[in-house]
């Protein structure tokens, strides 16, 4: 079996963000394999935390892809102020064909289109993929699952980062399924009565709306704040008033714009823009929403950039809706690209960030702690993935074992096979969940 096929047998998908299936990355040929291992959530460790404890893993993965999509350049992007991982991972690439490019400690350093132009010099047409230069792009746990998966181990277990307003901030292995109320135990459980859950970051994550839910493939981290913090607030107040405030109070004076990483790289992103579809005008909402096609929602507007505490992020999200729900989704403004000459003096500093979200108080290394969790019961979503949910092949009632395939994707579909997290019997079988009961 190759390892296009070792990868997509064991479910493995991006771990960095949406979970784009690994297996369809790697049919691809390429002239750069990129390591994504630039880490920029505030308060977010697990990548570093990875490359410091499985730079073994992670590296036998980095190899085994570049092999298979032809890179003749492998490149590991790494925040310089991780001295641990970078000793780590130099470690195992003495003597390989595999270099490290170290990034500053600003946001958004892992996104995808600044990764790639740092790295490699070369601009991702607008809308388009690292494929389209040359690149293949996937963060270091997905390396590390790549390995797994040529050893015949399937994806059931995500790495997270517990932290925040928590006893004992730290980062850890935990089973695909296990509710986030369970998770947040590991660390001590919250150690403020009224708090709030973000999944995968503040400014990029979402809030946990349901401490029942369960983790995914997907899931970076959980952070805990108190339940009034302003950034919980933020995220909790209604679509319509935070249109509402925007139209009342958005002066136009386009700090946003000027402060927008997008925009910063050439593409031709203007929140302050966008803005002025909430109402300025009765006509030109077209117009404006246009400004927001190309938005990667990195939150630097909203949440950082705005004087006046505005949402222009989340009107960037209505309009690219409105957009599409138009059927003019696709971007039909100019190809041509040309990096701002203050780009570089513009970063956003995680430090300067971090203070401005006010969570500095909540920075905490998050260090790794191998443990042995079994949680009584799982809840496996059976879509954690891009593309289409998998769709199950066990019975109610039936046992199975940890690592056995308990849904598959439908050949010719894009997604990924899910696995039991836990040894078990099969208790219920929803449209979009399988919850297994452990069995001692």
């Amino acid at each position: 079996m190759n390892l296009v096929d070792q990868v997509k047998n064991a479910g493995v998908v991006g771990a960095g963000g949406a979970g784009f299936p690994t297996h369809v990355k790697l049919q691809s040929q390429v002239e750069y394999l990129l390591v994504n291992g630039a880490e920029c959530e505030p308060l977010m460790h697990k990548d570093r935390e990875l490359m410091k404890n499985f730079a073994v893993e992670i590296i036998k993965g980095v190899e085994l892809a570049a092999d298979v999509v032809g890179a003749s350049q492998v490149v590991i992007g790494i925040k310089s102020k991780n001295r641990s991982a970078i000793e780590s991972i130099q470690q195992q690439i003495k003597g390989k064909n595999i270099r490290i490019k170290e990034f500053g400690d600003y946001y958004p350093a892992g996104d995808e289109y600044e990764l790639v132009y740092t790295i490699t010099g070369r601009l991702i047409p607008p809308q388009g993929l690292p494929l389209d230069v040359g690149c293949v792009v996937n963060n270091v746990e997905t390396f590390y699952n790549i390995y797994r998966a040529s050893e015949g181990i399937a994806v059931t277990e995500t790495f997270v980062t517990i932290t925040g307003a928590v006893e004992t901030p730290l980062s850890t292995l935990v089973p695909i399924g296990m509710s986030v109320n369970d998770v947040l135990q590991l660390a001590g459980g919250a150690n403020i009565s009224e708090f709030a859950v973000m999944e995968s970051g503040l400014m990029m994550g979402k809030p946990v709306k349901d401490l029942r839910q369960p983790v995914t493939k997907t899931t970076g981290g959980l952070i805990v704040l108190p339940k009034e913090h302003n950034l919980i607030q933020r995220y909790e107040k209604p679509p319509k008033i935070m249109d509402r405030i925007g139209h009342s109070a958005c002066d136009q004076c386009s700090y946003c714009t000027e402060l927008c990483p997008r925009y910063l790289l050439g593409y031709d992103v203007q929140p302050h823009l966008v803005m002025r579809s909430l109402g300025f005008s009765a006509t030109g909402a077209e117009l404006w929403n246009s400004f927001a096609q190309l938005c990667c929602q990195c939150g630097i507007c909203t949440l950082y950039s705005c004087p006046e505490n505005l949402y222009p992020r989340e009107a960037c999200i209505h309009s690219i809706k409105d957009l599409k729900a138009a059927g003019k989704g696709k971007w039909e403004g100019t190809p041509e690209i040309k990096v701002h000459p203050m780009k570089n003096d513009r970063r956003v500093p995680v430090k300067r960030l971090m203070n401005r979200l006010g969570i500095t108080r909540y920075d905490a290394e998050a260090e790794y702690v191998a443990m042995d969790v079994a949680p009584e019961q799982v809840h496996i979503s059976l879509k954690q993935h891009v593309g289409e949910a998998a769709t199950s092949i066990v019975s109610i009632g039936q046992l199975v074992e940890k690592a056995q395939e308990i849904a598959v994707i439908k050949e010719g579909k894009l997604g990924a096979n899910i696995h039991a997290s836990i040894t078990g019997r099969v208790r219920e079988i929803g449209q979009n969940m399988i919850i297994i009961e452990r069995v001692n």
